[in-house]
């Protein structure tokens, strides 16, 4: 796994590195960190078309380019790479959420906390074996990871299935089908012909609005209903290592 700790105290980055190196080193797991104390190097690495990182520790106070703006720039390179903060201070939160933060830490680093954050994010964003979803075309078959689907369409006997990367699948199911399969935490039923996966709602207004700018319409008699279910979910997803 690699893992990119930027942060100009070095103290705090050595001490998340320690921790981290420890919980990998338990679960048998080969580890490479790399170590900054400015974005701007970080940003250098992605330009360059290094491979990226899985994981990404950003304190947000540095000194030259703040963190909040470093990942502004790396998410034009790289939009699965995962993100957590390290702040002293909630005022950033909301901007969080427009670069799709994994969560916060709140400084002065708690082991505990730490922990709780690596053992979500192993578990959700970095799992042995990646859940997905069984597509059947026929006498073929093949698995999409649910963590790709961005959202899905039904169009009468059909479903369109919209993954990041700009891949698209079509299938034929029914949405119900879909639905009853996919994991309840993070897929949406906002409509009676969309399901949206909420990792990529960008924005909840009258539509949600997706990473790749699509608009998937929200059910106008459940629009409230709905949109507090993604706020809900955003705000736990969020905070819920903090």
């Amino acid at each position: 796994m690699r893992v990119a700790i930027c942060d100009d105290e070095k103290r705090d980055g050595e001490r998340i590195g320690e921790l981290l190196t420890a919980k990998m080193k338990k679960r048998g797991e080969v580890l490479r960190i790399t170590y900054f104390d400015g974005g701007e190097d970080l940003i250098e690495q992605y330009e360059s078309e290094y491979p990226g990182y899985d994981l990404i520790f950003m304190d947000i106070f540095l000194k030259r380019l703040n963190g909040m703006d470093t990942v502004r720039r790396i998410r034009q390179y790289d939009r699965k790479v995962t993100v957590i903060f390290l702040t002293f201070s909630a005022d950033y939160a909301m901007e969080g959420y427009e670069v799709n933060a994994f969560c916060y830490l709140l400084k002065p680093i708690n082991p505990e906390k730490v922990e709780g954050v690596i053992n979500r994010f192993m578990e959700e964003r970095h799992p042995r074996v990646q859940q997905s979803l069984l597509m059947v075309n026929g006498s073929s078959g093949r698995r999409i990871a649910y963590d790709d689907i961005m959202y899905i369409e039904s169009q009468r006997m059909k479903l369109r299935i919209v993954c990041s990367g700009g891949v698209v699948h079509i299938i034929r199911k029914k949405l119900a089908e879909i639905q009853a399969e996919l994991p309840e935490k993070r897929f949406l039923r906002c409509n009676q012909s969309f399901i949206v996966n909420m990792d990529y709602v960008t924005c909840a207004d009258v539509d949600f609005t997706m990473d790749n700018g699509d608009r998937v319409p929200i059910k106008v008699r459940e629009r409230k209903k709905i949109r507090e279910t993604y706020f809900a979910y955003t705000l736990k997803q969020g905070w819920e290592g903090a």
